[in-house]
């Protein structure tokens, strides 16, 4: 049986794959490609890994710090403890 791990993103459930890494020796999740198969939060809103390139909606959190990826995005909404999160623009919401 292959390992998963199950996530609740804002009312969508997950399951990621596992998969062993010899050089760590840990299990790694294995995302989805989300961007060409998207996938949304019973609200519309799409997940999203944190580490992909901010869009053309995208807006600093701060000032001070660089747009370079959702994560670095005010509407971005991270999920605890992994790097899944979601997109909160009105415009990228699946209605």
């Amino acid at each position: 049986m292959e390992k998963t791990k199950k996530y609740n993103v804002e009312g969508a459930l997950l399951t990621i794959p596992l998969r062993y890494d010899e050089k760590s020796g840990k299990y790694m999740e294995v995302y989805p490609d989300f961007i060409n198969n998207p996938v949304y939060t019973p609200e519309g809103h799409q997940i999203i890994l944190t580490l992909e390139d901010a869009c053309a909606f995208g807006e600093q959190k701060d000032t001070a710090e660089p747009l370079v990826d959702c994560g670095s995005c005010r509407f971005y909404r991270q999920a605890p403890n992994t790097l899944i999160g979601v997109c909160g623009h009105e415009k990228k919401q699946k209605i």
